[in-house]
């Protein structure tokens, strides 16, 4: 049977007022995640309410 482990890394965006992501570290932190064989299954965003996205849960898994 095979196994599983998960690893759930959060983005927070740079900025005080206003949500600014950089996507080219976003994309090192992914391909670092995926050369350390970890294979992203799920991004959530998750925004409390004021229009603005707080921060990105980028979920991972690989085989055990």
């Amino acid at each position: 049977m095979k196994r599983f482990e998960y690893k759930t890394v959060e983005i927070k965006p740079k900025g005080t007022w206003t949500s600014k992501f950089d996507i080219v570290e976003i994309d090192k932190i992914l391909n670092d995640m995926g050369s350390q064989g970890w294979e992203l299954i799920s991004m959530e965003d998750k925004n409390y309410g004021y229009g603005n996205t707080e921060f990105f849960f980028y979920t991972f898994k690989r085989e055990m």
